[in-house]
């Protein structure tokens, strides 16, 4: 590849973060509806077609910034089942410890995308393009959170009192933008107090006590 072309790439790298960071901080202060393209491009310092040509539709574009929030805004980013902490959750034998790693490596995603993840939550109910998208991330969110469920199920003590479905219904509830969103923007609570909750609450609703495991 020519300086030239490795020239554009890398502005329109720029371009792309740019909108998208402005998008954000628009969205969760105006909503999907109240946040305006204009105001958008007025923020990123690009012109409102330049995002329509990046983006297409305003939905695509909150897809994006979402994507951006779970993922970090590194120039690598990664899924979660990419990041070195995915691997170690994977890798820890005991159920409880391997939960909590999944918690706390989950913990900077949802610190960053959930209040978007909110206001996608919230056009949804309006909104069927916005419905799609967020339901795809729904869709993502729960085939990730169920490749831990059946992770810690081959580590010995899942609970087998609920079915596997119920038990994933539960865990995507219990660890969601909203709880997260409540707990720390409406009630206060710092975010390592939210994790430390997760990391004691989380467990005894997905995994049977060991020692009442050892006895059945």
């Amino acid at each position: 590849m020519n300086e030239v072309k490795k020239g554009r790439r890398a502005r329109s790298r720029a371009t792309r973060k740019a909108i998208i960071a402005a998008a954000h901080i628009e969205f969760a202060d105006h909503g999907f509806h109240g946040a305006t393209i204009a105001a958008i491009a007025k923020r990123a310092a690009v012109a409102p077609q330049t995002i329509y040509f990046v983006f297409n539709t305003k939905a695509n574009l909150i897809s994006a910034v979402i994507d951006s929030a779970v993922m970090g805004a590194d120039d690598d980013p990664l899924p979660p089942q990419a990041q070195p902490w995915w691997h170690t959750m994977l890798e820890e034998p005991d159920a409880v410890r391997s939960l909590q790693l999944f918690v706390r490596g989950a913990g900077p995603a949802f610190a960053r995308a959930s209040t978007i993840g909110e206001v996608l939550a919230a056009a949804a109910r309006t909104d069927d393009e916005v419905k799609k998208t967020f339901e795809h991330h729904e869709n993502l969110r729960r085939e990730a959170f169920g490749q831990v469920l059946d992770s810690l199920a081959t580590k010995g003590n899942l609970r087998s009192d609920i079915s596997r479905n119920q038990l994933l219904d539960v865990f995507l509830v219990v660890y969601s933008d909203a709880t997260y969103h409540v707990l720390t923007t409406e009630m206060g609570w710092p975010h390592e107090q939210v994790m430390d909750w997760l990391c004691t609450d989380l467990p005894p609703l997905l995994l049977v006590p060991m020692e009442k495991a050892s006895r059945q």
